[in-house]
């Protein structure tokens, strides 16, 4: 009999991963550890919600305390695919657990991260003007 892992078992329990949609853009925000056990439901998270076509997509990392691989994958994975559906996708993130692995591995250029969800947000206005004006 196969047992679950209590280090799976735990961050399911303590981190969070909620979705609020509005007329403007769509927050995913992530709270505790995106660990390799997590990046699989973020990622299936995140997918939901670029298939629903948001006007634009913010991933608010802002209370997150680890960032795996897995996660940034799954970031980078994201981004990719907004970008190709015409879909404004921004991160924010003051967290070092997630600034740093980002900066470290140079991804700073296809991860768009601001520190603040004030700074994303008129990122994604300043997006959704220059579409408005094409």
């Amino acid at each position: 009999m196969r047992t679950e892992d209590p280090v799976a078992r735990f961050h399911r329990r303590t981190t969070t991963v909620t979705v609020t949609a509005s007329g403007e853009s769509t927050v995913l925000t992530a709270v505790g550890d995106l660990d390799q056990h997590l990046a699989e439901r973020l990622f299936e998270r995140l997918s939901a919600e670029l298939a629903q076509r948001p006007p634009a997509l913010l991933v608010d990392l802002t209370r997150v305390g680890f960032c795996s691989a897995a996660a940034l994958r799954v970031l980078l994975l994201t981004t990719a695919e907004a970008h190709a559906a015409g879909i404004p996708c921004v991160i924010a993130s003051d967290q070092h657990a997630v600034r740093r692995p980002i900066a470290a591995l140079h991804l700073e250029h296809l991860l768009p991260v601001y520190p603040t969800l004030t700074d994303a947000r008129e990122r994604l206005a300043l997006c959704a003007a220059s579409t408005s004006r094409r």
